[in-house]
């Protein structure tokens, strides 16, 4: 006879009118790892209600390696309490089974600030437990100015994941050990250069670096496994960076992100022989040191402009001079350029993009509405013509978003009468643009291709952030 496990739960069964003997506890049947593995999804708060139904769930409550634990929304400090005192009888009762994975989450309001010593007794238990995965953040005006992580976790040879979100000082291991850190990610701490120089000798396993409006003047960071590394600041936000320096063979993926950067007293050195995916969000970080970078295949570029901020066509104009990165994408074949659309005061800085690419076979042209309003109307096909774009005759597929103006169609009416091997070309237009389909016939069209037409609801696109004004380079190499 199927064995079946039944919950004890008259009084609720009677209120609902249903007799308890139908009601089958099916979280009581699976193996351990699979209900561990359902469990890992919910929260302290809805373990404990989990661990209330049965002896055997209780006996799952207990084992689960995945726990998390946040701040209760209330802002009642009786329940803020009541949550910390739960939490410290569950660690006493599990004794020191295996905790795969701790996260903790807690508001820090005014009266609690001394049970910050509490969690740092979670970090120990956890440490002693051969703990893999630790998420630590903090917030609210009442957290100590500096904090020191416990010894014990950077010795534990377990932790292969370290996630530290809290506005303190983050103080570096005031001793030299050996981590297996594999994922480190810091956000909103203020960090010592000590830090720095304990990931570069110390994480001789660490793959994945993240920096987060992390405060500290100068980054360093050499390592011979660090495979991604990502920064984002601003200097808004108090965060003022003077130089970074990346020294990592095995680098693949690096994702800078930086608002009001001031460039003309900043540097940046990156050498990454193996570099695949770079995307470079913000101001433009003295591009003169970019050091080795691969030959890379596909390229997405974002602009976002504001006429006093950047001047793009002086950026390209550098970026692909004889000297700096010209041979570094000569064999690109793929280009998404979001660009708000086929501006006057962007053509020429996208001319010296595509010269640069003289192998591109794919280009795909995106605008978006709110940048309707701007001027499109100054480079006809003459001017496209003129600037002998060696990619043309290598384009196979084309797809431009069209916004205001003629600027588009006639990059569209020059590409048609010059790609000798274009096989798809697709065209979308707002509606006030009724006249594109007959623009297009004109063409002298060198290729049997078709065109695509489609008009665009603009009701159902989406706009771009509104939120600060920022220049955005990624790049995406052959494994893409």
């Amino acid at each position: 006879m199927e064995h079946k496990h039944k919950l004890v739960a008259a009084e609720s069964s009677q209120a609902r009118g249903t007799c308890p003997n139908y009601i089958i506890d099916r979280l009581s049947n699976l193996p351990d790892e699979v209900a561990h593995q359902m469990l890992s999804f919910l929260n302290f708060k809805e373990l404990i209600r989990v661990g209330s139904v049965s002896k055997r769930c209780r006996e799952l409550f207990l084992s689960t390696p995945s726990l998390v634990i946040c701040s209760p929304d209330s802002g009642n400090k009786q329940k803020h309490l009541n949550l910390l005192d739960s939490f410290d009888r569950f660690l006493l009762h599990r004794g020191d089974s295996k905790i795969q994975r701790l996260s903790v989450s807690w508001c820090i309001s005014s009266g609690l600030a001394n049970k910050i010593f509490r969690m740092i007794t979670w970090i120990h238990i956890a440490a002693r437990c051969n703990v893999e995965v630790l998420d630590f953040a903090l917030n609210g005006k009442h957290i100590p100015g500096t904090l020191e992580l416990p010894a014990c976790i950077f010795l534990c040879g377990s932790l292969r994941s370290l996630l530290v979100h809290m506005d303190t000082i983050l103080k570096a291991p005031s001793f030299t050990c050996s981590s297996n850190l594999q994922c480190l990610t810091l956000k909103s701490v203020t960090m010592d250069e000590g830090f720095c120089k304990w990931i570069s000798s110390s994480c001789k396993c660490i793959k994945k670096l993240q920096l987060s409006y992390v405060s500290i003047e100068n980054i360093t960071i050499e390592s011979s496994s660090l495979e991604s590394f990502s920064l984002v600041g601003s200097s808004l936000r108090g965060v003022h960076l003077c130089h970074l320096n990346i020294s990592c063979e095995k680098l693949v993926d690096i994702h800078i992100e930086f608002y009001k950067f001031d460039s003309s007293s900043k540097s940046m050195n990156i050498f990454a022989p193996n570099l695949k995916y770079l995307t470079w969000i913000g101001s433009i970080l003295n591009y003169h040191n970019l050091g080795k970078l691969t030959c890379l295949e596909k390229a997405e570029i974002f602009l976002k402009r504001k006429k006093d901020d950047y001047d793009f066509e002086k950026i390209f104009e550098a970026l692909f001079r004889e000297g700096s990165m010209q041979l570094q994408f000569y064999d690109i074949s793929y280009l998404s350029l979001h660009a708000g659309g086929v501006f006057d005061d962007l053509v020429p800085a996208m001319v010296s993009l595509l010269r640069g690419m003289p192998n591109l076979k794919t280009l795909h042209i995106n605008s978006y509405p709110r940048f309707f309003g701007s001027k499109s109307c100054k480079f006809n096909r003459k001017y496209w013509k003129s600037q002998n774009l060696d990619f043309v005759h290598r384009l196979e597929e084309v797809k431009i978003e069209l916004s205001n103006g003629y600027n588009g169609v006639e990059f569209a009416r020059y590409i048609l009468d010059h790609a000798q091997n274009l096989k798809k070309m697709v065209i979308h237009y707002p509606p006030q643009q009724s006249y594109v389909e007959r623009r297009l016939s004109k063409s002298k069209m060198i290729s049997t291709t078709s065109i695509d037409y489609q008009k665009r609801d603009l009701h159902k696109l989406k706009n771009w952030s509104e939120s600060g004004t920022y220049y955005r380079y990624m790049i995406r190499g052959k494994s893409a």
